[in-house]
């Protein structure tokens, strides 16, 4: 029996949305079957076809960039759309390969819900996960959102295009080029469509599957800071002696737990922190580049399109900015909560073991993307400020 009687429904409401997402493209860590052979048969063919779909579109979307394509500001309008495609290929590969260090993440998760008795403590992890479970959410929206307007919504808002030599051109939800058979012919034009439109659903899953991934564990993490808080000031106010070394060991160890969980976090998105960071700071510049264009030839709808993109691209990298500013915030709270204990109360021994708790206290962790860049509404600023640079030097183009 689970110490926490409501493990079951708190861990099915936890992992819900984020379970959702990993399935849809064959990422879920843990087996949904109790056979192993149609779980492999279930989640083998899934990934391939979704790095097939990924591949099929990134290289036509390339020849025709590089091969075809002779107008720079037309090549730099096309080049967001495969930059997206590389980034999201990266981040999808990176989980395949790192999937075991998700899965410890997520048995850690799952083991404090196991294990969690206090109803104060309890309730205060279900509001980090409410939390999480909104910004991913709306991470979802704003995405899907985006691939709506861009894929589906752009194309066929342009109709046909009748070229000069008379020859008509339908637009695809990603501009390609097939040497070995012409797209624009029937049934290969509405295959390639379907096609593009599900490569895109892909796209979208793998960025709010690594985005929910990331928010899970950093709201856990804090709801574990904030429990801390609760078994410090307990420790404290403890009148009773023999119950002094028993509090004093549940703070210690609830202290290295959960500081080694988040080691443990960013050890498994570094990297796909990164590629987002860096890839949302150049679609940034892109998509400001776009809607300058758009402007200038007065296309509502392609200027709304790129309008809802660059929304998407901010909210995500603030979301991502925001999650390393909770964990610097929460570390900070603990150092404030030891330095102001009324320590005095304990005895000389006990007040003396507090010592080595605020010095491990005063070793701020932080997220970082790649080991470099520190996640903080400050990297935040600064991401917005790099865009803003390359746009100003992709428009000196014109």
């Amino acid at each position: 029996m689970f110490a926490n009687k409501y493990y079951e429904s708190d861990i099915k409401y936890t992992f819900e949305i984020n379970r959702f997402f990993f399935r849809l493209i064959g990422i879920w860590p843990f087996a949904h079957t109790n056979s192993f052979l149609p779980e492999i048969v279930e989640t083998v063919p899934l990934i391939i076809v979704c790095f097939t779909l990924l591949l099929c579109e990134l290289v036509p979307t390339m020849v025709y960039v590089f091969v075809v394509l002779k107008d720079i500001h037309l090549k730099l309008k096309v080049f967001g759309n495969v930059l997206f495609t590389i980034v999201a290929t990266i981040k999808y590969g990176y989980m395949l390969l790192y999937k075991n260090q998700v899965r410890n993440c997520l048995k850690l998760v799952d083991e404090d819900w196991r294990n969690v008795v206090d109803s104060s403590a309890r309730i205060s992890m279900i509001d980090r996960v409410r939390i999480g479970r909104r910004l991913v959410i709306m991470c979802a929206v704003f995405v899907y959102l985006c691939g709506v307007a861009l894929r589906i919504i752009m194309p066929l808002s342009s109709g046909k295009i009748v070229t000069p030599q008379n020859i008509t051109i339908r637009p695809l939800p990603s501009m390609a080029h097939f040497v070995i058979f012409d797209v624009q012919r029937s049934p290969a034009y509405e295959i390639v469509f379907f096609l593009q439109s599900f490569s895109g659903v892909i796209r979208y899953t793998v960025t709010v599957a690594t985005f929910g991934f990331i928010t899970l564990c950093v709201m856990h993490f804090c709801a574990q800071l904030d429990i801390l808080v609760t078994l410090i000031n307990n420790f404290v106010n403890e009148r009773q002696e023999e119950h002094l070394n028993k509090k004093l060991a549940i703070v210690v160890e609830h202290q290295i737990k959960t500081r080694n969980f988040l080691r443990l976090v960013q050890n498994a998105t570094q990297y796909p922190s990164l590629i987002e960071i860096l890839g949302s700071t150049l679609l940034i510049c892109f998509a400001g580049y776009c809607i300058i264009m758009e402007w200038e030839n007065h296309n509502a709808v392609r200027l709304c399109s790129y309008f809802i993109a660059l929304t998407m691209l901010l909210f995500n990298v603030a979301i991502y900015c925001y999650m390393g500013e909770q964990v610097i915030e929460q570390e900070k709270k603990i150092g404030l909560t030891l330095c102001t204990l009324e320590w005095y109360r304990l005895p000389n021994e006990k007040a003396r073991a507090l010592i080595l708790i605020m010095a491990i206290s005063h070793t701020l962790l932080t997220l970082e993307a790649g080991k470099f860049i520190d996640l903080s509404l400050k990297t935040f600023g600064n991401v917005v400020k790099m865009a803003v640079t390359y746009l100003n030097l992709l428009r000196s183009f014109e």
